[in-house]
């Protein structure tokens, strides 16, 4: 029996320095598995992205949705508003148009009437051409004002300079959204805003209850 023991001692030491070499290998192993899988890596802290009002091409507030009519660009988000459309200027007009998009909350920014009355008061030397309009979209009141002549600008509260700018025109339209008002004003030289005034209609008429 002892001469049997002897005799596979060595087979013995030599499967265990087998075992203990293959240890580091097979933990390698495991580890680059583990670092393969995405469900098993460790969680990393969140990145905090834009906000539903100003991410990507920004077209929905308050329970309402709109199509961006085309060819109108989406430029970078600014304070006070949930979007801004540029609208190139046609030949002859010095500069662009846009089309901004406001909405301040549940029951802010005042009454529809108070808001279509300051609008009109942006307007200095009006052509008396003033168009007042109540439309019915997919279930939503909708109150429309087309207006032109000297603009004043809507002043630094609602993201705009103060400035003179003759023969200029304005539509603009608010909305009574399922969440408040939501209110689009379309701004710029008189050609170029009468140019668009279509896609703005379209926007309009596209507007939806989410």
């Amino acid at each position: 029996m002892k001469t049997s023991n002897r005799r596979h001692s060595p087979i013995l030491s030599l499967a265990l320095g087998l075992l203990l070499t293959s240890l580091p290998a097979c933990k390698q192993g495991s580890t680059n598995n583990t670092s393969a899988n995405p469900a098993e890596q460790p969680m990393l802290p969140a990145t905090p992205g834009p906000t539903p009002q100003t991410a990507g091409a920004p077209n929905e507030a308050a329970g309402v949705a709109w199509t961006i009519p085309a060819g109108w660009e989406t430029e970078a988000p600014r304070q006070m508003r949930i979007a801004t459309y540029r609208i190139h200027a046609i030949a002859g007009d010095a500069e662009d148009a846009e089309c901004a998009v406001y909405f301040f909350g549940p029951g802010q920014g005042g009454t529809v009437e108070a808001n279509l009355k300051r609008w009109t008061e942006q307007f200095s030397s009006p052509n008396g051409q003033a168009k007042l309009e109540k439309l019915n979209v997919a279930g939503l009141t909708v109150s429309t004002l087309s207006e032109s002549g000297t603009y004043l600008g809507g002043g630094p509260m609602m993201g705009q300079q103060q400035a003179s700018k003759p023969n200029f025109r304005m539509e603009g339209a608010i909305v009574e959204a399922p969440q408040g008002l939501v209110f689009f004003k379309l701004v710029g030289p008189l050609n170029t805003v009468a140019s668009a005034n279509g896609d703005f209609k379209s926007l309009l008429q596209s507007l939806h209850k989410q």
